[in-house]
């Protein structure tokens, strides 16, 4: 009976609010609709590329189950551990422009010393801590103490210097590091992919969320994800679900301050336009984030022997073809408490397949049903997904917009040094509006009691905004 009731939910939900998939197939809806239901998934988002457009997309579900609200394609979900991927990217960036050497030393780039006990001669490098070769290992002891209900309320400088440093309040020099000199041994690490976060911050000078915005997510007009929670209407985000074994019973929106491991989120329509940049080697509607030997060296075995899946935070991952015999695409999956999410590519056809949902079963099986129906598929030619030019916030720099001091002890600074700051508003982790003012004025000063990170937005008078963060202690 479970399975019937969620099945004539979930096809009325599609049939009715969603008309905007090009290939439309009732089996494929059939065959989804099973594996949620047997992967206790009550909501998915899924998503196919080829040729550089959008051939799929179809949304089931809910995502808000006690509320009746239903998942649809612009649906907000947390990506996991596919965060990754955008990580390694940004790091790929600065290795493009000379800022950081995917081969040196990562203590060139960083305020403190980082070594592995036992083999301070031997660099970790950011090329292994794209390749999780860096000898960091995962200490779940210190690391459940980053999450938190909506967005971390501590820096991800100060959840590194906690981790990392020998001085540091988490530093456990057996339990966060390998007995192997780096470079020697395969161990997937978060931390290590956090770690990687912080040499982007460190090496570029700019807070890293600021730095996807500006240097990855406006480039590509991915302008509905975000790092933060506050930054979303959170009436479009997924809440995260687990079951029972009765009921799906949610659980409360949730950040981690070592974010760069898996905090991203996104919907399938902006994942669009990322698989479609990797599949165009590195270019989406003529805009280049990456070159093409960017791209190529992400999408390559970078260890064969020691884990020859891996590349640089990419992986293969085997699928099964309908007609018998498998093939190999590359991606990363993402699975956090309420969350599963898949996103894998093959460029040699330029198929992209994207999977979310907000539950904790497996996807593979609907990447799998995915990319058999796209091989049957044809592209209409029409080139990349538009972007939508109004949508698309501007992130300002340090340059234009300055919050200081930050970390703060409640009192903050906000000035814009090219005019009138306009209108401000700031959120709490929770995306709720705790200030607002409009003022001509380019400085202002406020005063915020409660500790936390907070998104500062500002809409200037020229028709400019910012956004950036703030840390209370």
């Amino acid at each position: 009976m479970k399975k019937f009731l969620i099945l004539v939910a979930l096809l009325s939900i599609s049939s009715l609010a969603f008309c905007q998939n090009p290939n439309p197939n009732s089996d494929v809806d059939d065959y989804i609709l099973d594996e949620m239901d047997a992967e206790n998934a009550p909501g998915m988002a899924t998503l196919i590329v080829k040729g550089g457009e959008i051939v799929w997309v179809e949304s089931y579900g809910w995502a808000d189950v006690q509320n009746s609200v239903a998942v649809q394609d612009s649906t907000v979900f947390l990506l996991a551990s596919v965060s990754k991927v955008f990580t390694g990217t940004a790091l790929m960036l600065l290795h493009e422009s000379g800022q950081i050497d995917l081969d040196a030393d990562i203590n060139n780039y960083l305020p403190f010393t980082i070594d592995v006990p036992n083999f301070a001669g031997d660099s970790i490098t950011p090329r292994m801590l794209m390749t999780h070769t860096a000898s960091i290992a995962d200490n779940e002891t210190a690391m459940d103490t980053y999450y938190s209900t909506g967005d971390p309320t501590i820096s991800l400088a100060d959840v590194i210097e906690r981790y990392f440093s020998t001085t540091g309040s988490d530093y456990n020099a057996t339990a966060n590091f390998l007995n192997n000199a780096p470079g020697t041994t395969y161990e997937y690490s978060n931390i290590g992919t956090a770690l990687a976060g912080y040499v982007v911050e460190a090496a570029s000078g700019m807070d890293f969320s600021a730095f996807c915005n500006q240097h990855i997510f406006n480039a590509i007009c991915m302008e509905n994800t975000a790092w933060y929670y506050a930054d979303f209407d959170s009436a479009n985000v997924a809440r995260p679900y687990q079951w029972d074994g009765n009921q799906y019973l949610p659980y409360a929106q949730y950040g981690f301050a070592d974010y760069p491991n898996g905090q991203l989120r996104s919907n399938v329509l902006d994942l669009a336009n990322f698989l479609i940049t990797y599949l165009q080697n590195g270019s989406f509607n003529g805009n280049a984030l990456l070159t093409n030997s960017s791209v190529s060296e992400m999408l390559s075995a970078q260890v064969p022997s020691i884990e020859p899946a891996q590349g640089l935070n990419w992986y293969t991952e085997e699928i099964f073809l309908s007609g018998g015999g498998t093939t190999n695409l590359w991606g990363h999956n993402g699975g956090e408490s309420g969350v599963s999410t898949d996103i894998y590519i093959n460029p040699s056809n330029g198929i992209g397949i994207a999977v979310l949902s907000n539950g904790e079963g497996d996807n593979l099986n609907v990447v799998d049903e995915l990319y058999n129906y796209a091989l049957t598929l044809t592209p209409t030619g029409t080139g990349n997904p538009p972007c939508n030019a109004l949508g698309i916030r501007e992130y300002i720099n340090s340059e234009v917009l300055h919050i200081y001091p930050n970390p703060s002890n409640g009192i903050i600074h906000v000035e814009n040094k090219k005019g009138g700051l306009g209108t401000v508003n700031v959120f709490n982790s929770f995306g709720q509006l705790v200030y607002s003012v409009q003022t001509n004025s380019s400085k202002l000063s406020l005063e915020l009691e409660t500790a936390g990170i907070y998104s500062i937005r500002t809409l200037h008078k020229d028709g400019t905004t910012a956004v950036s963060k703030v840390v209370v202690q």
